[in-house]
């Protein structure tokens, strides 16, 4: 009987889910009557979304708190439930990581603080194995500041990132980059990565959800893959970002 071939074609999701408080604030605003409904309609769309692996930013562990900011419901346990391996970093004001992943097991996680900021940001970062390679899987957050300095360590950033991963074959970033133009993302053109946002469909508007989204806040950038079936999902009940998939083909 013939073995397997090792699957190289997954479904990646990247979501700013926006502390779930709308984006509003950096602390879960969900209350412990809300809690089941909402958990519910969380799950509902993310189980709609089909990721084998998905990072999320904006993540906090509490999804329901007490007046003294202690957890009561976590986020983990009510709305992830579903994917079976996760990696949460740290979180710092609206600066929180998490990757989830079903099927795929997770590395351990490494988290890298950016050099410049104006708030604390880092990337998570860990490995997966896919058709039998090692391929590094990150989410991140890039600067907000659109003032003096942001497109300035935003740049920064990317650059520090495409530094980090050069000698890898097979990359796969995830997340907000907060770009005030889409050309921000052509150091990754240059740098031979592909991507699903500012990519072959062009730019694809992210924020704010809801009716008119304008800017491409959110993407899937990747090196050694081929993306395809880039879908956006605008649930503006639950963030205030769209949610970001697509397909990837691992190129060999």
């Amino acid at each position: 009987m013939q073995a397997a071939e090792p699957f190289t074609k997954i479904t990646v999701a990247s979501w700013n889910i926006g502390h779930f408080a709308l984006g509003k604030a950096a602390d879960s605003r969900i209350t412990l009557d809300e809690a089941p409904d909402k958990a519910l309609a969380y799950r509902r769309f993310i189980d709609s979304i089909g990721a084998d692996i998905m990072a999320v930013v904006e993540y906090s562990p509490e999804f329901v708190r007490d007046a003294d900011g202690r957890m009561l419901l976590s986020a983990r346990d009510e709305v992830f439930v579903g994917y079976t391996n996760a990696i949460i970093g740290p979180k710092w004001d609206y600066n929180g990581n998490a990757i989830f992943s079903s099927g795929i097991p997770l590395g351990m996680g490494e988290t890298t603080r950016y050099s410049q900021a104006t708030q604390p940001r880092y990337y998570l970062a860990t490995d997966i194995t896919l058709g039998g390679e090692t391929v590094k899987f990150v989410s991140t957050h890039l600067d907000w500041n659109q003032g003096e300095h942001g497109a300035e360590y935003r740049a920064i950033q990317i650059k520090e990132l495409i530094e980090a991963f050069d000698a890898y074959p097979y990359v796969i970033l995830c997340g907000d980059w907060n770009v005030t133009d889409a050309s921000e993302y052509d150091a990754f053109l240059r740098a031979g990565y592909r991507m699903a946002n500012h990519g072959t469909v062009g730019d694809l508007p992210t924020y704010p959800a809801g009716d008119a989204p304008r800017s491409p806040l959110d993407n899937i950038i990747v090196k050694g893959f081929v993306p395809s079936r880039v879908r956006i999902f605008n649930e503006p009940t639950l963030s205030d970002h769209c949610l970001i998939a697509a397909d990837l083909t691992m190129i060999h």
